[in-house]
């Protein structure tokens, strides 16, 4: 019986159909994890085709570029054979989209590899998250052995425990939830605004009591009953800001916080602090779980979500994912660390 070459990747990969998705969108996401296993191997500089012995490549550096490209040819290559998935790696609207480089980026921003010199990206040490009792995500050189991915993510059954973090140590989630987070922050402020004399026009502020999506909750002014709230200039200027007696007090986030999209932790905390809690919802199916948002997470989350779950739409989603029912666990409490309600389906 003839196989084709998108059935012995999934084999290779631990990949299978689930039931509630339709073929292209199974090919879809056997090509995209794939991309995760090519990009490594090119830093490894392996033979991405085979299986045959790699050549000593101590001395030898890779930059981002010899990798991205690398890759993207490949992906070509496989999306003549299958043009019906082309779509879901180059949405109509990015011409110039490249799919390897997006999905190198997400491995970056989630320190599945990290920078070399002069340009160029490495692997880290192993490390290793509990995701189940035999199920552990691997971060590190020896992926692709005895393991499957999910998303973006490998994993293992079996790993020495000296080497086990916790989800939130290893992507740096913080342990307190949203609201918390809000609260704990007011307290370290307290002092530290400054009165704003002129304000630009531009400036928008979040709108905790709206039931509409994050990008069409900010409104012009702040005559309004909150305590305090996220306002926005531009996409590098986030701060919080309050009104008090008719004057706007701001404290604009450090850039890191703008970086690795903080704000929008402070954003779920303040909708349930006005008791205006986000919502998602989770569908369960007899072999997978569909999660979908409402609005897009913070970074950190939302990195992780890629390291356990396939983008649904296109490669572009980051309110609709897809993956197996033993991740609903950490995804609920994912979820529910930063206030949002899960609805449950199925």
């Amino acid at each position: 019986m003839e196989h084709y070459p998108h059935e012995i990747m999934a084999q290779g990969l631990g990949i299978y159909h689930f039931s509630c998705e339709d073929k292209n969108a199974y090919i879809a996401r056997v090509l995209y994890s794939a991309i995760s296993e090519w990009i490594k191997t090119a830093v490894l500089d392996r033979n991405i085709e085979d299986n045959s012995a790699c050549q000593d490549t101590r001395d030898t550096l890779y930059t981002k570029h010899h990798v991205t490209r690398k890759c993207n040819i490949i992906l070509s290559a496989y999306l003549d054979l299958y043009p019906d998935v082309r779509k879901w790696f180059y949405p109509e609207d990015k011409p110039d989209f490249q799919p390897a480089k997006k999905i190198q980026e997400r491995l970056e921003y989630s320190g599945f590899l990290v920078p070399g010199p002069e340009n160029t990206i490495q692997l880290p040490p192993d490390k290793f998250a509990r995701i189940a009792e035999d199920l552990f995500l691997l971060r590190g050189t020896s992926f692709g052995k005895d393991g499957e991915i999910h998303g973006l993510g490998w994993y293992v059954n079996r790993i020495s425990e000296k080497d086990v973090y916790s989800l939130e140590e290893l992507f740096l989630i913080p342990k307190i939830d949203a609201k918390d987070t809000v609260l704990d922050y007011s307290r370290y402020a307290d002092g530290k605004y400054t009165p704003n004399i002129v304000i630009s026009d531009v400036r928008r502020y979040f709108d905790p009591l709206s039931k509409r999506i994050f990008s069409d909750s900010w409104e012009q002014s702040l005559h309004h009953r909150w305590e305090l709230t996220v306002y926005r200039n531009n996409l590098a200027d986030y701060g919080i800001a309050k009104n008090e007696n008719g004057k706007i007090y701001a404290l604009s986030f450090p850039d890191n916080a703008v970086k690795t999209r903080e704000f929008r932790r402070f954003m779920y905390g303040l909708r349930h602090l006005n008791h205006n809690p986000e919502q998602a919802t989770i569908t369960t199916y007899k072999d997978a779980i569909k999660i979908k948002l409402h609005s897009t997470l913070p970074g950190r989350e939302e990195m992780l979500l890629y390291m356990i779950a396939w983008p649904v739409r296109n490669i572009l989603d980051r309110t609709e994912f897809i993956t197996s029912p033993v991740f609903f666990p950490i995804i609920t409490k994912l979820l529910e660390n930063l206030n949002i309600r899960v609805i449950q389906n199925g």
